[in-house]
């Protein structure tokens, strides 16, 4: 193995292990949050100004680095039936390679959307209405989910077009 994909390697554990660390962290947070926001209200009958906020905007971070961990899993949201009409595996491997350059066109300009919302929001000192947290803090799991989508997809499309046609397990099972 040669020393850069040896780097890659590495590169792409660090990263899968921060996108699990986040996604752990963050839902401890949301889950402590709204556990603290119910026995406030029902039990002490007292309302935290920004715990629902808090919530909502953690959310962000969890779904974003949930659809980026997807992606690096290869466990994203797809309507794969192809399948099930198409029995040419060189056609197979064309609608595949073609759905991935297509996410990465949609992660692209998804990447691109989310550096100019930062941008604008920074530029605008935009902040929480309670709580007065720079909004930035919630929209950077926006560019970052985003980026590691493309690289993600990218890296998916790149070895649909290395595999070369294959037969799908599952129409190999219907045949």
């Amino acid at each position: 193995m040669s020393a850069s994909v040896n780097i890659l390697n590495k590169v792409d554990r660090f990263l899968a292990g921060s996108m699990k660390t986040i996604i752990i962290a963050v839902i401890v947070m949301a889950t402590f949050t709204m556990f603290l926001q119910v026995i406030s209200r029902y039990v002490f009958q007292v309302a935290i100004s920004g715990l629902d906020e808090l919530a909502g905007h953690t959310a962000v971070w969890l779904y974003l680095m949930g659809a980026a961990y997807g992606t690096y899993e290869r466990t994203h949201i797809k309507a794969d039936m192809m399948h099930l009409f198409v029995k040419s595996p060189r056609v197979l491997q064309v609608i595949r390679a073609a759905a991935a350059a297509v996410s990465v066109v949609i992660s692209c300009y998804m990447t691109t959307w989310a550096f100019g919302y930062i941008k604008w929001s920074i530029l605008k000192h935009e902040v929480t209405p309670t709580l007065r947290l720079p909004t930035v803090i919630f929209q950077l799991p926006i560019l970052i989910g985003a980026f590691l989508m493309v690289v993600y997809f990218l890296r998916e499309f790149i070895d649909i077009l290395r595999r070369g046609p294959q037969v799908s397990p599952v129409s190999e099972q219907e045949g």
